[in-house]
C-alpha cells in the first residue's frame, strides 16, 4: 500500500506543549533547528516515506525505565512487498528504510555531541494484511540505537550484523506486541543499501 505525501513540518515535529518531562523540553528547545533540519533530509533524502504525526521529537524508551530522552523519529512505509509474516515484513521494512533513515538521525551533530541525549529511535510503520472488523491492522517496527554504533553504521565502519547485535528492536501488530524480530534478522545475510544524500 502506499502512502500519501507527507505534510508540513509543523505537523511532523512534536510541539513543545507535549512534553512531560524538564529534560525533553529542555533538548527541544535546545535543538529545535536539527528538528526542523531533520525533518527537511528525510524529506529530501527519502521522499517516499511520511511522517507520523508527529514523528520527530524526544521521547523516553517505553521499556527502560529513567532513561535519558532519545532523538526519535516515526515515519509510515509503503507495506513491504516481501515476507509472508510480520517478522520478515519487519526485515525488510529494515533493509530497506535503516541506513537511510539512521544517517538521518546521525548527520544531526550538535544532537550526536549532546551527552543528555541517550541514543535513537527509529519506528517504521506499515499496514499490515490483516483486519480487525473491517479496518486495517498496522504493523510497527521500533529500532533503538545507541549513539556511537549508529554513528560507527552509517559510516560504514561497523557491519550490519555488528549492528543488529546492539539493537533493541520491538515488533508490534496493531497494539499487540509480537517476539522481538532480532533472531530472523541476525540469521539473513542482510545487504543494506547506502544511504543516499
Amino acid at each position: 500500500m502506499k502512502r500519501a505525501p507527507s505534510g508540513p513540518c509543523k505537523d511532523a515535529i512534536s510541539p513543545l506543549s507535549e512534553y512531560r518531562s524538564a529534560d525533553a523540553r529542555a533538548l527541544h528547545e535546545a535543538h529545535r533547528t536539527e528538528l526542523e533540519g531533520l525533518y527537511s533530509d528525510v524529506r529530501r533524502c527519502a521522499p517516499e516515506v511520511d511522517f507520523n504525526k508527529p514523528g520527530i521529537g524526544f521521547r523516553r524508551p517505553q521499556d527502560v525505565p529513567g532513561a535519558s530522552p532519545y532523538l526519535a523519529l516515526w515515519v509510515w512505509v509503503d507495506t513491504p512487498e516481501q515476507g509472508g509474516d510480520p517478522a520478515a515484513r519487519a526485515t525488510e521494512a529494515f533493509r530497506l528504510h535503516a541506513r537511510t533513515l539512521v544517517a538521518r538521525l546521525v548527520g544531526r551533530a550538535p544532537v550526536l555531541a549532546d551527552a543528555r541525549v541517550g541514543g535513537y529511535i527509529l519506528v517504521l510503520t506499515w499496514v499490515g494484511p490483516t483486519q480487525t472488523e473491517g479496518r486495517s491492522v498496522v504493523e510497527t517496527l521500533v529500532v533503538r540505537a545507541a549513539k556511537p554504533a549508529a554513528a560507527t553504521f552509517v559510516a560504514g565502519s561497523l557491519p550490519v550484523s555488528d549492528f543488529l547485535r546492539g539493537l533493541t528492536l520491538r515488533l508490534f501488530d496493531g497494539e499487540k506486541e509480537l517476539p522481538s524480530p532480532s533472531r530472523a534478522l541476525q540469521g539473513q545475510a542482510i545487504v543494506v543499501p547506502s544511504a543516499p544524500c
